[in-house]
């Protein structure tokens, strides 16, 4: 003869179950919206040619080859998140240089994984451009951390 704990216990592990179940597919189910959002989203992004970037001023968009632009050598100093310190040194340009404009009050420095980081008008003289291997960094001397270091810069807005 069952018990009654028998018979509780077998309806818990039942009830268990159940919720076993429930939470695998809900989470199957977030794993495929993620999935689905993802492709949407990097479908509709818009594709910069390679070794070049897009520079939109006015709602003109300007499309600029990397491999052409005439760099200089520059060095300076930036740092960390933790203070650290460290001299870059390369070739590149200012991107003042580029935008050949004053009409602004900032810019969106944006690259290919849209990560981006925005730079004030009166900021321009610390704002450089490395140029290498036909990509560009963003590259701020002076900001207490690197957080507005852009790599694989395809993109500035001008605001």
């Amino acid at each position: 003869m069952e018990t009654t704990e028998n018979k509780s216990a077998e309806k818990m592990e039942t009830t268990e179950k159940k919720d076993n179940k429930i939470i695998i597919f809900v989470i199957l189910g977030l794993l495929v919206i993620t999935a689905v959002a993802a492709v949407i989203y990097l479908s509709q992004r818009a594709k910069t040619p390679e070794h070049s970037l897009v520079v939109v001023s006015g709602g003109k968009e300007k499309i600029i080859d990397i491999d052409k632009l005439d760099t200089f050598s520059f060095s300076g100093t930036v740092a960390n998140g933790k203070g650290e310190k460290k001299e870059v040194e390369g070739e590149g340009l200012m991107i003042a240089d580029i935008i050949k404009t004053s009409d602004y009050s900032m810019i969106t420095v944006t690259s290919d994984d849209a990560y981006s980081a925005e730079i004030n008008k009166d900021e321009m003289d610390k704002a450089w451009l490395q140029i290498e291997d036909g990509t560009a960094r963003l590259i701020v001397f002076g900001d207490k951390d690197s957080k507005r270091n852009v790599k694989n810069v395809v993109r500035i807005e001008l605001k």
